[in-house]
């Protein structure tokens, strides 16, 4: 089950000037519409794998900052790639976690998201503090980094039980590429394979 918010999906970038500060309770309310709105969506027994997709995918474009996290992970490299290689990765990055959490997560039944907090931080942005409640096991605490960029909230990186999920993903995607010899195709190729393997 902690696999299913690396959907949630693990987008971090560096704050920008312009991004103004975010009101905690804003912030709250925000990340409480999501959490809500995926946990029923993922275990909503009605819909077909396909249409859980779909609306996740729009669920992601409207609530995380998908170009700046693929930026992110991707790291030094993305200024190594090219043109068609950056657009072709933000897709794959982009299509890649929608199909993973999707459909991997369709047999998840009863679980309950909480939030519990949040806090303002130096930089403009804030953490709204949340948990899973699991009918078994313990409840699973997830950290949302919040801020506001042109009149909108925006998910910048998610932190399940204190492990920040755009660097895990940034650490992952750098031994890929590096395994290939420092060639960025090489991690295109993997995730356009991952995808398949969804099909």
């Amino acid at each position: 089950m902690k696999k299913v918010f690396f959907i949630l999906i693990s987008l971090w970038m560096g704050v920008q000037s312009t991004q103004a500060a975010v009101s905690p309770k804003q912030a709250e309310a925000f990340m409480n519409n999501i959490g809500s709105t995926v946990i029923s969506l993922l275990t909503d027994k009605s819909i077909t794998d396909q249409q859980r997709a779909d609306k996740f995918q729009e669920i992601l474009e409207k609530s995380f900052n998908v170009n700046a996290g693929g930026k992110f992970v991707l790291g030094r490299y993305w200024k190594q790639a090219t043109p068609d290689q950056k657009k072709h990765f933000l897709n794959l990055f982009k299509a890649t976690t929608v199909a993973s959490y999707a459909t991997r997560f369709k047999d998840y039944t009863s679980q309950k998201f909480e939030i519990t907090g949040s806090r303002p931080e130096g930089d403009g942005g804030v953490t709204v503090l949340s948990r899973i409640i699991r009918p078994k096991g313990a409840p699973i605490s997830i950290d949302w980094k919040i801020f506001e960029s042109n009149g909108e909230m925006r998910i910048y990186d998610v932190v399940l039980e204190g492990i920040s999920m755009s660097v895990t993903l940034r650490s992952e995607y750098a031994a890929v590429i590096q395994q290939g010899g420092g060639n960025i195709q090489v991690l295109v190729n993997a995730l356009e394979k991952k995808l398949q393997s969804f099909k």
